[in-house]
């Protein structure tokens, strides 16, 4: 059976490599016997180039992660399967098949792959750190949450109207991370597809120590916000205590070695973001 699958990325039309994945899009849409429409949702109220009449242009006027990636999902018809991508990402020749096969297997799934980063990168790479999560998951395995910039969101589930992005993180991020929370309530599965791979091509920035620790700082934090609005009093109980316990540790720990002040510093903040459900921006 040929289905419907919307290529789709969200962006501000800024990155340098958004013309290199987009013709990489061309190509799986020139090359496939699926049905593909490739949409691209510009983040921004200004104009922008012509590109590829091939390519469904969209913009959305007020700036977010979320309210971006709900105008694409308003752009895509039920019939239609969407797979969301980033701008600074490059599928592999591979990609597209093996998330339409995970696909066929469990049409009813979020399927997500994984984002390494592009080869050669640096060790100190932020995108390394997930490298040694994605191999320790086996294929088809089902998780508790997922990235967007490698997920198939199947037709049944936007038919349904399950998935809408919370305004709440438009700002911040995190959005996927909350939404995996809120389709788990729905009994919604989210299965890894493991040979759909894609490469984030990363600036210079990305691999400064600033950047690397300002963005694991920003992580744990907000995931405790997510925790918090998602959780049952329980859960929210297990957080507040292993917070606890990973500050004490920490602030013990680094008295002795002053490699762990980061962690230190981390889950202090996270602590204080869970406490009043305030976002690191």
């Amino acid at each position: 059976m040929i289905e419907l699958y919307y290529l789709t990325i969200c962006t501000l039309g800024e990155s340098p490599n958004l013309e290199i994945c987009l013709q990489k899009l061309l190509d799986i849409k020139a090359n496939t016997k699926e049905n593909v429409e490739i949409l691209l949702v510009l983040n921004t109220e200004e104009g922008h180039k012509i590109f590829d009449s091939r390519i469904i242009v969209r913009y959305e006027g007020i700036k977010g992660y979320s309210s971006v990636r709900n105008k694409a999902i308003s752009e895509v018809p039920q019939n239609a399967n969407l797979i969301f991508l980033d701008d600074d990402e490059i599928p592999t020749e591979s990609w597209f098949n093996a998330l339409v096969n995970k696909h066929r297997e469990y049409p009813d799934d979020v399927i997500f792959g994984p984002v390494l980063p592009e080869l050669g990168s640096e060790p100190s790479s932020y995108r390394n750190q997930f490298k040694k999560e994605y191999e320790s998951l086996t294929d088809n395995s089902i998780v508790r949450q997922a990235g967007v910039g490698n997920m198939l969101i199947p037709s049944s589930l936007l038919h349904r109207g399950l998935v809408k992005f919370d305004p709440f993180y438009n700002s911040s991020g995190s959005e996927d991370t909350d939404l995996s929370f809120r389709l788990r309530k729905q009994g919604v599965k989210i299965r890894f597809a493991k040979q759909a791979i894609i490469y984030e091509k990363q600036g210079n920035e990305r691999h400064q120590n600033y950047y690397l620790e300002s963005r694991y700082i920003k992580d744990i934090a907000n995931y405790s916000v997510v925790i918090r609005r998602n959780s049952k009093l329980t859960r929210k109980i297990w957080r507040f205590s292993t917070l606890t316990l990973r500050i004490l540790f920490y602030t013990l720990i680094s008295t002795v070695n002053s490699k762990f002040l980061l962690q230190r510093r981390a889950y202090i903040t996270s602590m204080r973001a869970f406490v009043a459900g305030e976002l690191i921006n």
